[in-house]
């Protein structure tokens, strides 16, 4: 197994948490795959089949993100500032508002953004035979006022190697801290005041390739593709053909997420017009779907993911399996604080 180390104080795994309930080891081809960290600015997974995945935070882009995210086979899934939303980032997080300024949408005069994402840490702990972990620190402020940071947040990764059916998960925790006190608010979404109807996205979201084909959606509440738009559930699944085989990225809601289960926001449009014609895959964690979160100083908001990717898309059964032992994990955040100890 190739590795390349950005942080040389990964350590010792960390000990097993007695309230876990343990998943059987899964067997993992290692020497099959190498590590592509290109210093500042990225770090990537490299198997068989090429690239699977690589994970972009450059200092100067609007948001770290993943992309290309592919399944393990090398078919990607991600698409970057499509033309009808260039602000879209493959998989990635962003608050729509902070204290109404938008920090979603880039296409203002110039190129900035209302409010500005900074990145202003990244930092790769560790890459080995157990996968990869990465710390991210964001600040957020308005355009014009650089030294007026309201908020930040602290991203903790984890992102395993594929295990031989192909399938690999990349965990994700989320803390934000309020400099001094904040509202995270959303387009206010059908039945709300001024509400609109594609209102009710911010968070973490996924946006598709272009040639995705043949996409659905389906949740664990049992709803499927139309009817599961704003509905809750533990989790949500994505699926759809890649150069004509199947693939899919379900997302998983931790139990103790502020609002769970949350509601899923999903776009799936098949053409959006334009030649060729663009087809509109898209799928979000809607935290602040139903109403806006206010956010003190001292009170941290803190947010857990699991994101599974699949070269076949796995059964209800094997995606409430890997709900239920990711509601019982230990938080990243506490583990990389293990490995560096």
């Amino acid at each position: 197994m190739q590795t390349t180390r950005t942080d040389e104080r990964a350590g010792a795994a960390p000990a097993v948490r007695p309230d876990v309930v343990p998943r059987p080891k899964a067997r993992v081809a290692t020497q099959r795959y190498r590590w592509e960290v290109g210093g500042p600015e990225s770090v990537g997974l490299v198997g068989p089949c090429g690239l699977v995945w690589r994970l972009n935070f450059a200092a100067g882009l609007a948001k770290p993100h993943f992309h290309p995210l592919q399944t393990a086979d090398g078919r990607c899934l991600t698409q970057v500032a499509p033309p009808d939303h260039r602000w879209h980032h493959g998989l990635w997080h962003s608050w729509k508002f902070i204290d109404r300024v938008n920090y979603w949408e880039e296409d203002r005069p110039g190129g900035r953004p209302e409010g500005v994402t900074r990145i202003a840490e990244r930092r790769v702990l560790h890459t080995g035979d157990t996968g990869a972990r990465v710390r991210l620190r964001l600040e957020y402020h308005p355009a014009d006022r650089d030294d007026a940071v309201v908020m930040d947040d602290t991203i903790d990764l984890a992102i395993e190697l594929p295990r031989e059916d192909g399938s690999y998960r990349i965990g994700w925790e989320q803390t934000a801290r309020a400099r001094r006190p904040v509202v995270l608010d959303r387009t206010p979404p059908p039945g709300h005041p001024d509400g609109k109807d594609w209102g009710g996205y911010t968070g973490l979201s996924f946006r598709g390739d272009r040639f995705l084909t043949e996409v659905a959606l389906r949740t664990s509440a049992g709803r499927r593709d139309a009817e599961a738009q704003r509905q809750p559930a533990k989790w949500a699944a994505l699926t759809g053909t890649v150069d004509g085989r199947a693939a899919g990225l379900a997302m998983f809601d931790h139990p103790a997420n502020p609002r769970h289960p949350t509601p899923w926001y999903q776009v799936l449009r098949r053409s959006r017009g334009g030649a060729p014609p663009s087809p509109f895959w898209y799928l979000n964690a809607a935290l602040l779907q139903n109403e806006p979160l206010p956010l003190a100083p001292g009170q941290p908001l803190t947010l857990r993911y699991l994101l599974r990717v699949d070269n076949e898309p796995p059964a209800d059964a094997a995606l409430e399996s890997e709900w239920a032992h990711f509601a019982a994990s230990a938080p990243l955040g506490e583990t990389n604080s293990r490995s560096r100890s």
